[in-house]
């Protein structure tokens, strides 16, 4: 093999090689949520609105998704960010998170459709043996003196009985939002997925990959009537619903990961009135 030839083939993997897949970084330490179980309520949390965003890690130099892809924010939007990692949510308003995707998946940045952009700040993944209670004093403070238009707090709210999060959480669903996060009081950064980070939705929400595509019937032959997906244990099933017409005649790929919504399991352990929500775009 001549010294030209390991340029060559560098050359042609360029060529073959998807860009996004290129920009991938290493993936964020970031702290992921299990689902709340009302019947497991124990003690004091912290609730703040769930974002019907995309989540994202500034590792002080960059902005990365949660799978590790960079998103290629305007220079305006991280200017002035601090050395210290952040974790937050890319978010527009609630029910925008279509239009959210339009805009941050764009490799080329359009600064007038990023203004409509947020960073919404929830925690310091470096401070992870502080109890959460001081990383919020210390991230508060933080954003405050960056002074920064688009890069917020969340804010935090102490619930003391299930009672109040169930309140809480009725009312922001009402006002459009997905649901409710909590956070144990005293608890600290975990990595993955664990208590320390919970979700709750009137409906649970979950991910699978699409294995394979049922073809529609009725109204919808010639169309995907139906995919199949592969939960993390290996579980199979099939979803039929939540699908737009555009969605029907351009399914999720085969082997993308989706979100769906459900309500509980059926004795088979499946989940019950599963639904597709979304595709997760930051894992194309």
């Amino acid at each position: 093999m001549t010294n030209a030839a390991p340029a060559l083939i560098l050359f042609f993997l360029l060529l073959i090689v998807p860009t996004w897949l290129l920009a991938q970084t290493a993936i964020p330490p970031l702290s992921l949520a299990k689902s709340f179980k009302a019947e497991s309520f124990s003690g004091t949390y912290w609730l703040s609105e769930k974002l019907d965003g995309m989540r994202c890690f500034w590792d002080g130099s960059q902005l990365l998704s949660r799978s590790g892809q960079i998103i290629h924010a305007p220079e305006y939007f991280t200017m002035g960010l601090p050395d210290e990692p952040l974790d937050g949510e890319l978010w527009i308003g609630r029910g925008q998170y279509q239009a959210l995707m339009r805009v941050v998946l764009d490799e080329e940045p359009n600064d007038a459709q990023w203004r409509q952009v947020s960073f919404q700040v929830f925690d310091l993944p470096l401070q992870q043996d502080e109890p959460f209670e001081s990383r919020q004093s210390i991230l508060q403070n933080l954003i405050k003196n960056l002074d920064i238009d688009h890069v917020q707090w969340v804010q935090q709210e102490k619930v003391t009985d299930l009672a109040a999060i169930e309140s809480r959480l009725d009312a922001l669903t009402e006002q459009g939002a997905e649901g409710v996060m909590l956070r144990p009081a005293g608890s600290s950064y975990l990595v993955g997925r664990s208590n320390m980070l919970l979700k709750y939705k009137r409906r649970q929400d979950a991910e699978a990959k699409v294995i394979a595509y049922q073809a529609g019937q009725g109204k919808y032959d010639g169309s995907v009537g139906a995919i199949w997906v592969e939960k993390p244990d290996g579980t199979l099933f099939k979803i039929g619903t939540g699908f737009s017409d555009e969605e029907r005649d351009n399914p999720p790929p085969i082997g993308s990961t989706i979100t769906y919504t459900y309500q509980g399991y059926t004795e088979r352990g499946l989940p019950r009135f599963a639904s597709f929500e979304r595709i997760r775009q930051d894992d194309k």
